[in-house]
């Protein structure tokens, strides 16, 4: 058995379902490997797609304290991260422990995991399309007391060993390779998910507001729409009510993405998985801003990025061993596509045709794959 570790921010569940992909990815590759997730995320969204991995419930990482779906509590943030923040040298050894026996610490993008791995001495690998320093600087006219903060983590991340941008990211922060988008595949048919929510013949919004609680007032307002049915994600228990909306709890056996391929339309945050998700099935999206959030610009560098995809990219897999990879390149040195060996247009049998896969050596006798799923239809977001 090969293990990994993953260190999963808790801030929403989209960091959880981006590293779903990825270590979904890694299974099909490595039949054999335990990823072991240290986060607060819950379980079941593990559990939905991953069938051998242990958890560990585990609070890795601040982000930010919601009032609200829609509203960051930045006055407590920062004391919850005056707590938090240096990391305690006993914790990252007690985890460094923990860990012993995993070859990898995968981070999105919690930097702690970054700090157990280097005490562990054993490779990281930090995926995203932002970090937190990057976030704190958008609330540093207010909040100037965060400047600390931001240095502290901005030095957390460089250490790690492969840092990883997935397209579209925010910031101009360098990292050692850039991907396109990662997200969950689907697995049903929209014909299939249609008849299974009794929608077959209507329009259907799919209304996701992530993993933090928000209240939906309009919810009354939706049963005048007759010839729209709504499908409303994250709620408290799974009911219809009326003839036209489906409210489904966190535990609703319905899959995400396949909920969105089901969909007319997505109405959602400008967080970076659901948006990706949209873009994979081809679904137009409505975003609802959040105050101050810097990640909001999210839909327009998406819109940005389809417009630059005048055709479907060809599949590609990139040969990479990890020791080379780590020594040609510094986190302030940009990628050179052109040292990671001579591309290849074959892979196993198991991953489908129009996916592109990054190959990431661990050790000697350890290869891991990182999906990376591109969007195959252009369209205004």
């Amino acid at each position: 058995m090969q293990k990994i570790a993953c260190f999963v921010t808790p801030h929403g569940f989209g960091h959880a379902t981006r590293t779903i992909a990825v270590v979904e990815a890694l299974q099909r590759i490595i039949p054999d490997l335990h990823p072991h997730f240290f986060t607060t995320v819950p379980q079941s969204l593990f559990a939905e797609t991953l069938k051998d991995f242990s958890y560990h419930p585990f609070s890795c990482d601040i982000g930010l304290v919601q009032k609200n779906g829609l509203q960051a509590d930045l006055p407590a943030t920062i004391k919850s991260l005056d707590s938090f923040l240096p990391f305690d040298e006993k914790l990252i050894c007690d985890l460094a422990e923990q860990i012993e026996g995993c070859c990898l610490v995968l981070c999105d993008i919690a930097p702690l995991g970054i700090a157990v791995a280097d005490k562990a001495e054993i490779p990281s690998v930090l995926i995203e399309n932002f970090t937190w320093d990057w976030i704190y600087r958008a609330y540093l006219d207010d909040y100037p007391e965060l400047q600390h903060t931001i240095t502290y983590l901005s030095r957390q991340y460089r250490k790690a060993g492969v840092h990883i941008r997935c397209q579209p990211y925010c910031g101009s922060t360098v990292g050692d390779f850039e991907c396109g988008p990662i997200f969950r595949t689907i697995r049903s048919t929209r014909t299939e998910m249609r008849k299974r929510l009794s929608c077959t013949n209507r329009r259907t919004v799919l209304i996701s507001m992530g993993g933090i609680d928000l209240q939906l007032p309009f919810i009354k307002q939706l049963p005048a729409i007759k010839d729209t049915f709504f499908i409303l994600t994250g709620q408290n228990k799974t009911k219809r009510c009326g003839k036209n909306i489906l409210l489904l709890g966190r535990d609703s056996p319905y899959y995400h993405p396949d909920l969105i391929n089901a969909s007319d339309l997505v109405v959602c945050k400008s967080g970076y998985s659901t948006i990706t998700e949209c873009v994979q099935a081809g679904v137009p999206i409505v975003t609802v801003g959040r105050t101050s959030f810097p990640e909001t610009g999210l839909t327009l560098l998406i819109n940005s990025y389809i417009s630059q995809k005048k055709q479907q990219l060809q599949q590609q897999t990139v040969p990479i061993s990890l020791q080379s990879f780590c020594a040609a390149h510094s986190p302030s040195k940009p990628a050179d596509p052109t040292c990671y060996g001579e591309r290849v247009t074959t892979f196993h049998s198991q991953l489908s045709s129009d996916r592109d896969s990054l190959y990431l050596g661990l050790n000697n006798t350890v290869v891991t794959t990182i999906l990376l799923s591109h969007a195959k239809h252009s369209y205004n977001i």
